[in-house]
């Protein structure tokens, strides 16, 4: 049975997203600053055609849309019911892909189907591996723009058309430079879901050596997993042994994990599961933030973020993060030893934990330069606005 769903009572066309709001993951965060600016903008209301999650917790700057939001969220649930049929709609959607683009059955069957009058979608995928199926689901799309100007690549090299480049954006008000909390200890910062893709393993083992020779070194994480199975593979880049144990309370714990992989405990700090708005004040506490990762699809919310921040930023010269390197702005690890033991990491990179180590010790020596390169890529992310981003997607969908 197909619902429908229409928006001719309002003044404006409303704007479907086909994915949960929420504070805890990239989706769901880009999707909340995403319908802000789309608010602010005016030409689309955009309206979740799922539940939201945590909203209420958002800073104030979205507390009068978290109303709106709810109030649209509300009318969608009218019309649908335990999740079966489908959802129609007389106005565009966006729908969030990953690599199911490349599935026989993109869809989840636990969700309902919807579809809008006019079809999107935003694709962040890391397995680089098109086939026929990607070319049929991608042409049910209008438009498909890939989240880095990797996945754009891929899909025009596989002969598709109907592709253009959606970069994600920061929220520029709440990540920038502020006065550092610092105190003696050299903080390095590592965030992201802990997942083999990730490079986390790389992080514990560059750390494992760096410690030594700098005892006062701290490895301070935001690697909470809400996908345990994920993290099985942490151990697949031959790094780490075992993987976390998850506690009564449904928590990896990663500082015993660290520990149990050859770095003193005293020089670990988990932050655990950090809301979005709390992490500037995560970002004001590092000299240096490791981002290792073998693939990024999109260009790494998190990096970007830490890097609006003013953290000088170690970056994997792959993939989604060659977006965001610049002469100057990073320090890139260019190092990048292709991964052949998987046959969908094609133009993935494993990162040298030698050149991290030596990039480690030189942020440490030469804090000018760092501080110079955190300045660099601050400048750099000015560029990066959710506005500017979000504008770019509203005139192609208006077009």
């Amino acid at each position: 049975m197909n619902h429908s769903l229409n928006s001719s009572s309002h003044l404006n066309n409303w704007l479907g997203l086909d994915w949960q709001l929420s504070l805890s993951s990239g989706w769901g965060i880009a999707g909340l600053n995403m319908s802000h600016e789309m608010e602010v903008d005016g030409r689309f209301r955009p309206v979740p055609l799922y539940p939201s999650a945590q909203l209420d917790h958002a800073s104030e700057k979205f507390t009068s849309l978290v109303e709106k939001l709810k109030r649209r969220e509300e009318e969608v649930a009218k019309v649908v019911d335990s999740g079966e049929g489908g959802l129609v709609c007389d106005f565009p959607v966006i729908h969030s892909l990953g690599n199911s683009l490349h599935e026989d059955d993109m869809h989840n069957p636990v969700k309902p189907l919807c579809r809008g009058s006019h079809e999107f979608a935003i694709v962040f995928f890391e397995n680089n591996t098109p086939n026929d199926f990607t070319t049929r689901n991608a042409n049910q799309f209008e438009i498909l723009f890939g989240g880095s100007t990797w996945n754009t690549r891929v899909l025009r090299e596989h002969g598709l058309t109907n592709v253009d480049t959606f970069i994600q954006g920061v929220d520029l008000n709440s990540f920038r430079p502020v006065p550092r909390g610092r105190g003696e200890r050299f903080i390095v910062y590592s965030g992201g879901k802990l997942e083999h893709r990730k490079g986390q393993d790389i992080v514990v083992a560059a750390f494992r050596q760096f410690v030594k020779t700098h005892p006062e070194a701290v490895l301070a994480t935001t690697w909470h997993n809400q996908w345990p199975e994920s993290i099985q593979g942490i151990t697949l880049g031959g790094h780490v042994a075992n993987v976390p144990q998850i506690n009564d309370a449904g928590n990896c714990e990663i500082v015993r994990w660290i520990a149990e992989n050859g770095v003193p405990e005293k020089n670990i700090h988990d932050y655990g599961m950090v809301s979005n708005h709390l992490m500037p004040e995560v970002f004001a506490q590092a000299d240096v933030a490791v981002f290792p990762n073998r693939c990024e699809g999109g260009t790494n919310l998190v990096a970007m973020e830490a890097m609006a921040s003013g953290v000088p930023c170690i970056l994997s010269a792959n993939t989604g993060h060659l977006d965001l390197i610049e002469d100057d702005n990073c320090y890139p690890i260019t190092n990048q030893a292709e991964i052949s033991s998987l046959p969908y990491a094609k133009d993935w990179g494993e990162s040298s934990v030698d050149e991290i180590v030596e990039l480690l010790c030189r942020v440490y020596a030469n804090k000018h330069e760092a501080r110079l390169r955190g300045e660099q890529g601050t400048k750099f992310m000015k560029d990066w606005s959710w506005e500017k981003r979000t504008k770019y997607l509203i005139d192609r969908i208006s077009e």
